[in-house]
């Protein structure tokens, strides 16, 4: 039980150091994107209760060249006011508010994110096990 232990331990570890590098690498990217105008069409602030917590979503639609889009990763809907003239960047078909929103559903941002819930789980792991190899040993 003390070898599977230090195996997960070391597995950790490497799960930790690929999540940190993979970090680095996600805000180093420079996915190409279009800056573009687009007029805000509706601007809602969703409230849901989730986990018994109420937490605020911001649904912001904008009109791009005759067609509607939800604008991704809003972190406010104060700016965005029916009939204004927005800055938005298109990214593969979808209007983003940010880089940050694009920047995480590259497929380096992918990774990092298996990665970095992968050594969550590996920690949980990793205690479990050389909680059992102590209590055998």
């Amino acid at each position: 039980m003390k070898k599977k232990a230090i195996i997960s331990s070391i597995i950790t570890v490497l799960c930790i150091v690929a999540a940190v590098f993979l970090r680095f690498a996600m805000e180093d990217t420079n996915p190409e994107y279009t800056e573009v105008k687009a007029t805000v069409v509706s601007s809602d602030n969703i409230v849901r209760k989730v986990l018994g917590k109420r937490q605020t979503q911001y649904e912001v639609v904008v009109e791009y060249e005759g067609q509607e889009y939800k604008l991704k990763n809003t972190h406010s809907s104060a700016a965005y006011i029916p009939g204004k003239e927005v800055t938005a960047l298109l990214h593969d078909g979808k209007l983003y508010a940010n880089i940050e929103g694009i920047t995480s559903t590259t497929p380096v941002a992918m990774v990092y994110f298996v990665f970095l819930f992968g050594s969550f789980a590996m920690v949980c792991v990793s205690v479990t096990l050389f909680s059992k190899a102590r209590t055998e040993g």
